[in-house]
């Protein structure tokens, strides 16, 4: 069942779960009891761009669980971090301040 938002004259908007057409004849407020009209629902119309929302949406899942990646490295691969820079031999005293 879809829900709808209702609007109370006392109690301003409440939400109900209820049918299409119970909707069409409104819903009895929680608190008073009162006859509450069901509010015009607007539809979601999006004003970003495509490239925008697919940002946002990365960006949202995302920001609770960021993905782990794991790279295996081979003996060989080169890469910056594999590399092993050798102390440099003109400082041969700095070599147990590393």
């Amino acid at each position: 069942m879809p829900v709808y938002d209702f609007q109370c004259p006392d109690h301003g908007v409440f939400t109900g779960l209820v049918s299409y057409a119970n909707s069409l004849s409104g819903l009895e407020c929680p608190c008073c009891g009162a006859a509450s009209p069901v509010l015009p629902a607007l539809p979601q119309i999006s004003t970003l761009s495509s490239a925008l929302r697919r940002a946002e949406n990365r960006a949202e899942a995302t920001s609770c669980e960021p993905k782990v990646v794991k790279r295996s490295h081979l003996p060989s691969c080169g890469c910056n971090l594999c590399k092993k820079a050798t102390p440099p031999t003109s400082r041969r005293w700095m070599l147990g301040q590393c």
